[in-house]
């Protein structure tokens, strides 16, 4: 019993520190702020390219609410498929889900989201405060950790 609850705790712990990092690895900028997340120390970085792997729809509306946004603020006006296909048409929230989750290069990256933590990246050099809030985190949960024994 005490055993389950240690890898409980220690798998609490675990999915606390993961960072899901949603990233389009064609983008330069983006595999540089990769590279920072990575370097934050005690973390697991979950990356999430979205060249290569998709989210669901239900995946976009917890994003977006963690992120405290409206949909269309998770799509990127600048993009080449949005200027040519998508401007100046208006979308209810199932059709914005839907072409999100069908055309995730849309979307405004990176994003880091975790369980304490989710926002949009607009420089690698972002990763230098969050450190310092996920150090904090860190700390509440090794003496959450404490007080539990």
């Amino acid at each position: 019993m005490i055993l389950a609850s240690f890898i409980h705790m220690e798998t609490n712990k675990k999915s606390d520190m993961e960072i899901k990092f949603i990233y389009n690895s064609t983008q330069i900028k983006e595999r540089e702020a990769l590279g920072y997340a990575k370097s934050l120390d005690q973390h697991y970085i979950n990356e999430i390219d979205l060249e290569k792997e998709t989210l669901t729809e239900r995946h976009w509306a917890e994003i977006a609410t963690a992120l405290k946004v409206e949909l269309k603020e998770l799509i990127d006006e600048n993009n080449d498929y949005y200027q040519d296909e998508l401007k100046g048409k208006d979308f209810d929230e199932q059709d914005l889900l839907q072409l999100i989750a069908s055309h995730p290069q849309i979307i405004k990256t990176p994003i880091i989201h975790s369980t304490r933590l989710t926002r949009f990246i607009k420089s690698p050099y972002d990763f230098n405060e969050m450190d310092l809030a996920f150090e904090e985190i860190k700390k509440h949960l090794a003496n959450k950790g404490e007080s539990d024994e």
